[in-house]
């Protein structure tokens, strides 16, 4: 945990907090525990949402997600590196990993993570409109797919294409 600065309090407040969600005796998360998570900390509809994130956590295609693959991805998505946050952006919207995101793999993730917070976000678009604002911005040479390359001269001009890797529940610092 050197490479993101984890101190050991921060690890024994995630390890206590994965076996509560893990509950009883399992050592991992499953899907639905995973789901879980997320409808109680967003307002509204999470399962799609959580079910791109798990597809992430789940590093060995296991169906679930173990402690060392949670600390990773919390790590990861909470990341100041820019490009280290530009990589889990990437492989979150390219659901299908043939290394390029198509438009509708942008609208799909964009209104799952809309769906979260009512089905707007801010300014009262809805993840559609943005889906379509981000990919023209990445697209940049027209061809209906956005590479690794035009993803990641994208998100260094507009940060918030990055902002789906670590969205903030209401109320999280209340």
């Amino acid at each position: 945990m050197q490479r993101h600065k984890i101190d050991k309090r921060e690890l024994e407040t995630l390890r206590k907090l994965f076996r509560e969600r893990c509950g009883g005796k399992h050592k991992a998360l499953t899907k639905t525990k995973f789901r879980e998570v997320y409808n109680e900390l967003f307002p509204g509809k999470s399962t799609q949402y959580a079910d791109e994130m798990f597809r992430l956590f789940d590093m060995d295609g296991n169906g679930e997600v173990d402690f060392v693959e949670f600390v990773r991805n919390i790590c990861m998505c909470d990341s100041d590196d820019i490009e280290e946050k530009i990589e889990v952006a990437f492989a979150l919207y390219d659901k299908d990993n043939s290394k390029t995101i198509s438009q509708t793999e942008v609208r799909n993730i964009l209104e799952a993570y809309a769906n979260m917070f009512g089905g707007r976000l801010e300014g009262g678009k809805t993840g559609a409109q943005i889906a379509k604002e981000f990919f023209e911005e990445m697209d940049a040479d027209g061809d209906q797919t956005v590479t690794f390359k035009e993803f990641r001269e994208a998100a260094r001009r507009n940060s918030a294409i990055l902002s789906i890797v670590n969205p903030e529940p209401p109320n999280w610092n209340n």
